[in-house]
């Protein structure tokens, strides 16, 4: 597994062996908490976080 960092909180991820890309970022109630607790705001596009896809591989 290969993960490059881009611009802000988001992360392509590619899988070896699979086709395509998977990108994590952050989305609504994270992207909150991140402007409340500590200030920082973030314009772009909202993605679904880590969390979101470890959850969606467990709950199948």
């Amino acid at each position: 597994m290969k993960i490059i960092k881009k611009e802000g909180p988001i992360l392509v991820a590619t899988i070896e062996g699979f086709d395509g890309e998977i990108t994590f970022g952050i989305h609504g109630g994270i992207r909150q908490f991140y402007q409340d607790k500590y200030g920082r705001t973030y314009e772009g596009p909202e993605y679904p976080a880590t969390l979101d896809h470890i959850i969606a591989g467990v709950a199948g």
